[in-house]
């Protein structure tokens, strides 16, 4: 089965320290979607990973024109280190998924570090 990305727009506002994310899912059932959070192994960020498949409606047979994707997808979104899944608010209306997530505590501000090229 194809896999392909969902393409999503994500906001931060830092009056209301809140991020919110809305990935277009047009014809997904909920059935057919699975949102978990983990920690990267390798980064070590805290990450929600979208999945889930998209099934054509019209018969596979026959001859026509198919602009719509199909098939499995996946987004993963980084998430403040502190967040947990009872912060997240999530719905899924006319196709879009909106998750709403907490912007955490705000980080220092580092200065930039050049790496130099041998």
């Amino acid at each position: 089965m194809r896999r392909y990305g969902i393409r999503a727009d994500i906001h931060y506002s830092a009056e209301e320290n809140l991020i919110t994310a809305m990935l277009e899912l047009p014809g997904v059932k909920r059935s057919d979607l699975r949102i978990t959070m983990s920690r990267c192994p390798f980064s070590r960020v805290r990450q929600i990973n979208i999945a889930g498949v998209s099934r054509p409606r019209l018969p596979l047979q026959g001859q026509g024109v198919r602009e719509r994707k199909f098939g499995q997808f996946a987004r993963t979104l980084v998430v403040p280190p502190e967040t947990k899944p009872e912060d997240v608010t999530i719905t899924l209306e006319d196709g879009i998924l909106t998750l709403k997530i907490p912007g955490g505590a705000p980080a220092e501000a580092e200065q930039t570090q050049e790496i130099a090229i041998p």
